[in-house]
This record gives C-alpha cells, structure tokens and sequence, in this order.
C-alpha cells in the first residue's frame, strides 16, 4: 500500500510541477500571437525605437502603391493572408517575418527597398499571427511547409517568375529549415536575417525572461510533439549542411535576442554558396536599419549574381 502512496505522490508532484505548468508554457509560446501594427502607439520594441520614424515612412510609401490581400490555404486547412504589391515585376520577393511580431514591424525598410528595385513584394502574415488563422504557431517548423504554399501561390499564377525568399528571425529560421529541401528552380537565393538555431534553444536563452524552469522542457518537448507534430530539438544547423540555394546572412553584433555566435553557426554549417554580412551595433531584426548602406550595398551585389 505504501508503494502505490509513494507513487501516487510522485504523480501529483509531476502534474502540479511539471505536465501542467509546462502545458501553461507551451500554450504561451506557441499559442496565437496578438501582435501591434508599426503604427499603433502601443507598439514598444526596444530595438526599433531609434528607426521607427523611418521605418513609419517606409510604410506609409509602400502603401502608396496599393497592394492587394492574397489568401491561400495551408496543407492543414488554415488559411493564411498577405498583401501583395505586384508592379508587373518578373521578380518577387516573399518577406517572411519573425515571432510575435506584425511582418512590417520587421520587414517594412528592406521590402520598400526591394519594391524600388524592382521586385513584386508579398508580405506574408505566419499562421497564428495578424490576420492568418490558426491557433498555434511552429516557430518555423510548420511555417516551411506555409512558404512552400506561399511559393506556389506566386508560380501558379505566374510560372516565369524569379522568387527571392527574405527571412528574419523565426522567418530567417524557417527558410534555414527549408534550404536542404527547396529544389525550385525558380528560387535563385534566400536571404536569412538573425535566424536561430532550433526552437529549444530559443526558449532556453528566454528562460528566465519567460519565467520558465528548465525542468519543464522535456515535457515541452512531448507536448509540442503530440500537438503539432514537431520536434522543437530539431537544428536549423542539420539542414544547413545540405542547402541548396546560395544564402546571404545577415546578423548584428548587439542583437541581444539571437546571439551573433547563433548566426556564425548558421554560416559555418551552410553547405552552398554563401555570404555573411554582420553589422556593427545592430540589434534584432535591424541590421537593415542600421547601418542601410552597408545592407543594400552587400544585396545589391549579391542579387546581382542571381537575378539576371
């Protein structure tokens, strides 16, 4: 009897200690992201601040172009949404944002860039953020098989487009899980911004802003296994030994979020043709802003050798 005691006690100290708060954090991580327009005033990034007035007038010109909301349904059944600025280009770039964040909070400056260099640009929302459906999120895991959607989307109505795919953060990361895998020939390169290496790894350098132990991982690990199919250890490193497209990296010597060593490991394990562009005092997700010259100059020249 005192056997069955000891491990019903265990069972309880497990469910009250670990299984349930550890569901509680998956369910904050990877539950849907209420996220902020640039323009709302409650919008706070600290990263952002010093650009965000630029950043508001790079948007307020994109949107002077008038764009269209495109929707395509996910191999789930999810609907996910964008906007398109389709200028008759024979080139469009897919900007794929990061975490928690609205995609023009991260990607409003290099997409106005790209559109005035003479790209289509499609401004992809992830599923469980903005106007995408969905109730979870994958942090990049699922969002592969969503670009691939977004990719046909793009082909099908035009099969003579060139299509760059342009990453940051968990967007970054999602191409980096797709490089070993994306043999479209209408994708010449990628553009990988401040990706990191696995979800695991992420959360654990968040812990203890998250407030989370990590005695609770391994059970997050399962949980997100059963639910969603994923494996939150996988390593975007794994993949990147066997890319196929050549990939321009870019990372910040002050991102706080994503360590630059995170970005090194990234390049060092990229098996393709490959560049890596560190910009000195950039923060997460804004290399572009701060130092645009130094970006666009290293863009230029590497889209240059792609897109004929």
């Amino acid at each position: 009897m005192l056997y069955i005691y000891i491990i019903l006690a265990i069972l309880l100290f497990l469910i009250i200690f670990v299984i349930a708060p550890a569901a509680v954090c998956y369910r904050s991580v990877f539950g849907r992201r209420k996220v902020l327009p640039l323009d709302d005033g409650r919008l706070y990034k600290p990263a952002i601040e010093p650009y965000k007035e630029k950043m508001l007038d790079d948007w307020n010109a994109l949107k002077e172009h008038g764009f269209e909301r495109v929707s395509v349904t996910a191999f789930d059944g999810v609907t996910l949404c964008g906007d398109l600025y389709d200028q008759g280009a024979a080139k469009t770039a897919i900007m794929i944002h990061g975490y928690n964040a609205d995609p023009y909070v991260n990607l409003v400056s290099p997409a106005k860039w790209l559109y005035d260099n003479g790209f289509n640009i499609l401004v992809i929302y992830h599923r469980a953020h903005g106007c995408s459906g969905g109730k979870r999120c994958g942090m990049g895991l699922i969002e592969q098989n969503d670009v691939r959607t977004w990719l046909r989307f793009i082909l099908d109505e035009n099969p003579a487009q060139y299509v760059l795919l342009y990453g940051t953060s968990m967007g970054g990361t999602t191409l980096a899980y797709l490089s070993d895998s994306l043999e479209e020939e209408r994708v010449p390169c990628m553009v990988v911004d401040c990706g990191y290496i696995s979800t695991e790894n992420q959360l654990r350098h968040d812990a203890k802003r998250m407030h989370m132990p990590s005695i609770l991982f391994p059970m997050i690990r399962r949980i997100a296994a059963w639910d969603q199919r994923i494996d939150i250890s996988e390593r975007t490193t794994e993949h990147l030994k066997h890319a196929i497209k050549p990939i321009l990296f870019l990372h910040g010597t002050a991102d706080p979020t994503v360590p630059l060593e995170e970005g090194k490991e990234n390049f060092d394990a990229c098996s393709s043709k490959k560049r890596m562009v560190i910009v000195e005092g950039a923060g997460h997700t804004t290399a572009f802003q701060t130092n645009e010259e130094q970006v666009t100059a290293e863009l230029t020249d590497f889209l240059s050798q792609y897109f004929k």
